[in-house]
């Protein structure tokens, strides 16, 4: 039976890259280049910045064709195998279409980790770094400096305190220009402004500013050169905050999307961003699931017949992905529902599919 499994397999490997190689070409560099091209005319970045943006981007595209590519992989090795009357004499050596299944079932599973893995480790980290060329193309300096920073922080319930800097430098750990508003009790109560602001390793000292105590009864101010502030979030996490979903890993964008509930704040289009780096990845598996008996019955099964099925059951699982995720931002459906509902309404057919099969 190890002799069949990798014979399977093999069959498999060569369409799965063949189906990763055409759906990159045929749906992701297009887009691509049109974005680079933007920055090339806007912000006059290089042939050789654009190649390496181009690189970066690749991977958060690739997670979207993997599980294309499984089906395209599936469809098109059991469509030749069922063409070329292998699946016959495989049934015939006593080997059932259950039994057939189970090794392109556990192939979809490891792309469906890897996938995972890649939009864990390696898609966060690439976009990061793209944004981070594309903002020091932009502002023409450092890549470790962000300007116009907002930070909002919250304990239990309600908003603590808002802050602003015009710039936030993560290399040497300064504010410039940072204004920071206290509230409590869900009121404005204080505000701090300075001119610089420094992370002294456990709080932020306050250079050159003002104190205004908001008392509509007894309004106040101090003036200081030097304050050391209650403020002790640190830079890192204070940019990790301004970061796009996109450049957050599953745990960041899990902690991100807890503290905006905490404040209070609507938060479902992250949380469906959230879902979706799990739920995407895992399409592979249902895909292998519903491509084997599909397989089958397309006899004389060749690669275009299998991307033909492949576009349409990916167009379709899409079509429906988007629009549960259009139901679930305007509140009629959990956004966990909504990310998974294709892959259990998936995974049904494809069992139910391959019950059917009576070899």
């Amino acid at each position: 039976m190890k002799t069949i499994d990798r014979y399977l397999l093999r069959e498999m490997a060569g369409p799965f890259v063949f189906g990763v190689l055409a759906f990159v070409l045929l749906f992701v560099s297009a887009q691509i280049l049109i974005e680079l091209m933007k920055l090339v005319n806007e912000l006059g970045i290089s042939l050789w910045t654009a190649g390496y943006l181009f690189l970066l981007w690749l991977p958060a595209f690739m997670v979207y064709t993997f599980p294309l590519a499984t089906l395209v992989a599936i469809l098109v090795s059991f469509g030749r195998l069922s063409g070329d009357s292998e699946l016959v004499a495989m049934y015939a050596g006593g080997i059932s279409f259950r039994r057939l299944v189970v090794p392109l079932v556990a192939a979809g599973l490891l792309v469906s980790l890897v996938t995972v893995a890649l939009n864990e480790f390696v898609v966060p980290a690439a976009n990061r770094r793209a944004e981070d060329i594309i903002r020091a193309a932009a502002a023409g300096g450092s890549t470790a400096a962000q300007e116009h920073v907002f930070y909002s922080d919250s304990y239990g319930e309600g908003v603590s305190r808002l802050v602003y800097a015009e710039k936030l430098d993560i290399a040497t750990g300064e504010m410039i220009r940072p204004v920071i508003i206290w509230f409590e009790e869900g009121r404005e109560a204080m505000l701090t402004r300075a001119e610089r602001g420094r992370w002294r390793g456990t709080s932020w000292e306050m250079l050159d500013g003002v104190h205004y105590l908001l008392d509509p009864e007894r309004p106040a101010s101090i003036v200081f050169p030097r304050m050391t502030s209650k403020f002790s979030t640190s830079p890192e996490m204070i940019a990790r905050s301004a970061r796009k979903p996109e450049e957050m890993t599953y745990r960041e964008l899990q902690e991100h999307v807890r503290r905006l509930t905490q404040q209070g704040r609507k938060a479902t289009e992250l949380e469906l961003t959230l879902y979706h780096k799990l739920s995407i990845p895992f399409a592979c598996l249902v895909f292998s699931l519903i491509a084997p008996p599909l397989g089958i019955r397309s006899h004389r099964g060749s690669s275009s017949i299998g991307m033909g099925i492949a576009i349409m059951i990916g167009f379709g699982y899409y079509v429906v992905w988007h629009y549960l995720s259009a139901v679930a931002q305007q509140g009629h459906l959990s956004p966990l529902w909504a990310a998974w509902l294709p892959n259990a309404v998936g995974a049904s057919v494809g069992i139910g599919l391959i019950l059917g099969v009576r070899k």
